[in-house]
């Protein structure tokens, strides 16, 4: 569109167009279409963000809050995190008239960052049925598990009446989501398969994910360990499809996790060592770590100590990261591991005592 950033912000309406038009599309069978078209603006859609945030803040949420599905299907949750950020200082304590949904989706992306203040104020100037589809799945993913459970089943029923087709499914999706089951396998299960079918008639590929990632949890955790396996392939493929190398090298580590669980360290090598391309491909140091811990294990488990050893010690640098989940846990495990049997390297971080003696405890 040739965005002439930093002048009259002439382009910024034609844009906006684009990204509301664009919105209810991505959650249906044509959604590749539309995500290709929004991701060929990205450059200009960065652009069009920061100068609203400077001249026109009423566009700058509605951008934010348009772009919430493209941003979290794709995994630019980063992305979205800054840009709401944005936007959320510049308006300080003030929320546009009638925009108090796309304010709450501000805060939703900005959740890492946000200000009780910021929160609460969000959720007084929404109520529990919600215009933008998308803002339920957030909602119950980023507040849900802080709410009180009578709020969430609220919210959700307020939403799966009043929704369209795909916010049906994705209330059927919150509800066997297991940090909102409420203890409930059997039930969280009909309801993740639920939301399955339903996305999957609608042709919506990114829904499907998440209900088969949420089915694959529950299957590894009841020791359905091939069916988990079998159930992350297919969000692989739908990765793939979106062309999400994120979530991708995610889905790899943790297939990989299970295929080493199930006494097949090849298989495993191969999901960490795809998982470690795309990491390096798309510069995540998190992702990059998770699959050399990964290739760590199984060459360890295959009894090659020399490359576990190896492996260990290049993720360690990227064990300091600030990032969150079960792979934090992994990666501090092995690295307070390897410190204490006190063979010394550097890192980025400086001299540390590591050791790769703990690699022939199996």
């Amino acid at each position: 569109m040739g965005f002439r950033h930093g002048s009259y912000g002439e382009d910024v309406p034609p844009l906006l167009d684009l990204v509301e038009r664009a919105e209810p599309e991505l959650r249906g069978a044509d959604q590749l279409r539309w995500a290709t078209l929004l991701g060929e603006e990205s450059n200009n859609l960065r652009a069009a963000l920061e100068w609203a945030t400077n001249n026109d803040l009423r566009t700058a949420l509605l951008l934010v809050a348009g772009l919430s599905t493209f941003w979290w299907m794709h995994g630019l949750r980063a992305e979205a995190a800054r840009a709401a950020r944005g936007v959320l200082d510049a308006l300080g304590p003030t929320i546009p008239h009638g925009l108090g949904e796309e304010y709450l989706l501000a805060v939703l992306h900005a959740a890492g960052s946000a200000q009780p203040a910021e929160v609460e104020r969000a959720q007084n100037a929404t109520g529990r049925l919600f215009d933008r589809p998308v803002t339920v799945l957030l909602w119950s993913f980023v507040l849900g598990p802080f709410q009180p459970a009578r709020l969430v089943t609220d919210v959700l029923a307020a939403n799966e009446r009043g929704g369209d087709a795909w916010g049906r499914a994705a209330v059927q999706l919150c509800r066997g989501y297991p940090s909102l089951a409420e203890g409930d396998p059997a039930g969280s299960e009909r309801a993740l398969q639920n939301a399955l079918a339903r996305f999957r008639l609608i042709g919506d590929r990114w829904g499907s994910a998440l209900a088969l990632d949420a089915l694959a949890d529950l299957a590894a955790n009841s020791g359905r360990t091939e069916l988990a396996v079998d159930l992350l392939g297919q969000a692989l493929a739908i990765a793939g499809e979106l062309g999400t190398d994120e979530r991708a090298a995610l889905v790899l580590c943790r297939r990989g996790d299970l295929r080493l669980g199930l006494g097949d360290p090849a298989a495993a090598r191969a999901d960490y060592t795809r998982a470690l391309e795309l990491g390096l491909k798309a510069g995540l140091p998190e992702t990059s770590a998770a699959a050399r811990i990964g290739l760590a294990r199984a060459a360890r488990y295959a009894g090659d100590l020399s490359s576990a050893r190896e492996y260990a010690l290049a993720a360690l640098p990227d064990c300091d990261t600030d990032w969150a989940g079960a792979d934090l846990a992994k990666a501090e495990a092995l690295a307070e591991l390897a410190k204490a049997e006190g063979v010394s390297a550097t890192t980025s971080g400086g001299p540390r005592r590591i050791s790769g003696g703990w690699l022939e405890s199996g």
